[in-house]
């Protein structure tokens, strides 16, 4: 398996495989809204490749940001895997290159909305480094990485999501 940045020919498996994935369209959608947005950047919008697409995952620059400072960070989000191949090891492959990239691109801190399964990547409770998501969702499954030692060292405050988030969310930034 093969993971590569999206082309626009991956356009119309990516919007099934995050459909499928989440029962509506929403998260197609912000991917939709993302690919026109001035920072999108294709090579952090990954997908699997097993002669077909199996599975997406993007990563969003955001801010976190308290009353004094703004701290820039990136959202792992969405990330979705077709049914059919769950569990053959297209998601942590795609989480993997993707923080690879995101290291490699000089980015600190990545963020996900999502359960324990990030903890293998050595996500931890955004909520100890007191981290928030900006709406009233529960931030019990929000999730942080520091990409290099000392990263979240006097970081806390509020994620702010880039506008293309906000049907997503109820507070986001331009």
């Amino acid at each position: 398996m093969k993971i590569r940045s999206e082309q626009l020919s991956d356009t119309a498996a990516i919007r099934a495989i995050h459909t499928e994935a989440f029962g509506h369209g929403w998260e197609a959608d912000l991917i939709d809204r993302a690919r026109g947005w001035v920072g999108f950047d294709p090579a952090f919008s990954l997908v699997a490749d097993d002669g077909e697409v199996v599975g997406h995952v993007m990563f969003t620059p955001v801010t976190i940001e308290d009353t004094v400072r703004s701290v820039p960070a990136v959202v792992l989000a969405p990330l979705a895997v077709r049914a059919d191949r769950r569990g053959a090891g297209a998601g942590r492959m795609l989480v993997e290159e993707g923080l690879r990239r995101c290291k490699a691109r000089g980015d600190r801190i990545v963020a996900v909305y999502g359960g324990p399964y990030y903890d293998r990547f050595g996500f931890t409770l955004a909520r100890e480094a007191h981290i928030y998501r900006p709406d009233p969702v529960p931030g019990q499954n929000l999730r942080v990485l520091a990409l290099c030692e000392g990263a979240l060292s006097g970081v806390s405050g509020v994620i702010r999501y880039p506008a293309i988030f906000a049907p997503l969310l109820h507070c986001t930034e331009g």
